[in-house]
């Protein structure tokens, strides 16, 4: 059996930012919360880069940024709970230039999906977390004010985009972000990237030997005219 240890995440201030690298994790996002509640200085930015991580801790993360009020600068890479959770709660969103934005999924996705990646022996135990974390994602986006189906519109309107390019997720307009609730982003440069070669060296001494990985994600366009 292997066994897999994450890369740990890269957690400081700088100012009146607090600065995440790294999955998000419950000792990560402990640590973060720790941070902030010692520190001297108002906390007013999460300036965040991540793959994502787990679901239950990014909602709590999710949770702490609306409850601090937190503007959120995403440098480099927002994916999966991180796009799921964190963007919708912040008071104002900024995307660097550069960086890639993804959804692909969350607790309210179809049960077929989950079966997929779930050892069969292991679902009943699996349905039971599920329904739960279903609904503790269903009271996040309402205590938020954002539509809960940001996280699966790519998986249940026809043609979507991450099926037919086979990405690993998707994006939204802004237009389509303040439709669902996510309100107040800048996005600088010339637009959000379809692709980035990402190497997760966040809290690595050495970093010579951390490859990079390719993710992509698409535009989702058209999602309330399907």
């Amino acid at each position: 059996m292997q066994t897999v240890f994450p890369v740990g995440q890269k957690i400081l201030l700088v100012d009146d930012t607090l600065v995440y690298d790294g999955m998000i994790t419950g000792d990560g996002v402990l640590e973060a919360v720790r941070i902030v509640r010692t520190s001297k200085t108002p906390i007013k930015t999460l300036r965040i880069t991540s793959t994502g991580g787990d679901m239950a801790v990014g909602i709590e993360f999710g949770y702490f940024v609306r409850e601090h009020n937190l503007d959120v600068e995403v440098s480099e890479l927002c994916f999966s709970a991180c796009a799921n959770y964190i963007l919708p709660a912040a008071n104002n969103v900024t995307i660097h230039t550069n960086s890639l934005i993804g959804w692909h999924g969350g607790a309210k996705q179809a049960d077929e999906l989950w079966e997929l990646s779930v050892p069969k022996k292991d679902l009943p135990v699996f349905m039971a977390y599920l329904n739960r974390l279903r609904i503790k994602e269903t009271a996040f986006f309402g205590y938020i004010g954002v539509d809960q189906n940001i996280a699966i519109y790519g998986q249940v309107i026809d043609n979507a985009c991450q099926i037919e390019q086979k990405s690993d997720g998707w994006y939204y307009s802004v237009e389509d972000l303040n439709r669902m609730g996510v309100k107040n982003i800048t996005i600088k440069g010339s637009g959000l990237l379809n692709e980035i070669d990402y190497k997760d060296d966040s809290g690595l001494s050495d970093t010579t030997s951390s490859n990079s990985h390719k993710i992509t994600s698409c535009l989702l366009e058209n999602v309330f005219d399907s």
